[in-house]
């Protein structure tokens, strides 16, 4: 698929969206499932994350800014996506700081202190995901739809326990392709003056 980089103009909306996204082949069966899991949280799933500590912390780019990874039980259409949401304005350096964090990301890889933290907090998420009655029931009969049972849950969490800094780093650099991300970002451009 042909990525792209388009821009829609939304006259008199106070904020604008930038979203990019990029499709790959992949199932939550797969080798890397754990890894990505891992990658995802630490370049943008997290307020501590890469993303977030650079666009909203340090920048003051945007006001909300994160990445997501899924992977479906069924099909192989796999998404890793980013959002932000900023003033118009800001908008074309918060792709120029997505993109250059991106490929900082892809050639020096995550720290192993990035990792250790990554995995503690994707441990407690998934812990208090479990800890409410109508939570472990939702996801009780959601893996009954798949025909798992909750051992398919120890099973990942065990994995991405086990993982290492060179494997997520190496799926990481598998995975995402930046030459591949598609972006489309909407907002008031002409009144700030910027993407024209």
């Amino acid at each position: 698929m042909t990525p792209i980089n388009r821009k829609i103009e939304t006259p008199d909306k106070e904020n604008a969206q930038f979203n990019a996204g990029l499709r790959m082949s992949m199932t939550d069966t797969d080798p890397d499932y754990a890894a990505m899991i891992a990658a995802n949280y630490m370049f943008g799933g997290s307020i501590s994350s890469r993303l977030a500590d650079r666009i909203r912390n340090r920048e003051g780019l945007s006001y909300s800014v994160r990445s997501s990874f899924s992977a479906p039980a069924f099909g192989d259409s796999a998404l890793f996506s980013m959002s932000a949401i900023s003033n118009p304005k800001n908008t074309p350096n918060v792709e120029a700081s997505f993109l250059d964090e991106l490929k900082k990301t892809l050639d020096g890889g995550f720290t192993a202190a990035e990792l250790a933290e990554a995995k503690k907090s994707i441990r407690d998420q998934r812990t208090v995901g479990r800890s409410g009655d109508s939570d472990l029931q939702d996801l009780i009969m959601t893996r009954e739809q798949l025909d798992r049972t909750l051992a398919w849950d120890e099973k990942l969490d065990a994995a991405i326990e086990a993982l290492t800094l060179a494997e997520v780093n190496a799926a990481f650099r598998k995975r995402i392709n930046a030459a591949g991300i598609s972006i489309v970002k909407a907002g008031d451009f002409k009144a700030a003056g910027v993407l024209q």
